[in-house]
This record gives structure tokens, C-alpha cells and sequence, in this order.
């Protein structure tokens, strides 16, 4: 009887402790840095590019 008690205890105290987690991770109102600035990519074009952009 007492390891039926202790299996039991033992699963609500780890359920208490995962809902407890999950409440305080969703609550966290710390965001994740932002950059200020966009990252520009420019990418170099050959004049090939620029003729054939046109055609189908």
C-alpha cells in the first residue's frame, strides 16, 4: 500500500512541477533581441540578367 502511495504522490508532485513550468514559460514576457537595422544582401547583377529579365 505505501508504494501505491508513493507512486502516487510522486506522479502528482511531477505533474505540478511540468504545469508549473509551462505556466512560467508562457507568462515570460522577455522577448528575443531584435536587430535595428535590416541586413541588406546585394546581390551582384551581370548584364546577362538584365537582357533576359524581360523575355518569357
Amino acid at each position: 500500500m505505501r508504494q501505491k502511495l508513493l507512486a502516487a504522490v510522486g506522479s502528482v508532485l511531477l505533474l505540478l512541477l511540468a504545469a508549473v513550468v509551462i505556466v512560467l514559460r508562457r507568462a515570460r514576457t522577455e522577448h528575443p533581441p531584435v536587430s535595428q537595422t535590416i541586413p541588406r544582401v546585394d546581390a551582384p547583377s551581370s548584364a546577362a540578367d538584365d537582357a533576359g529579365a524581360g523575355s518569357l
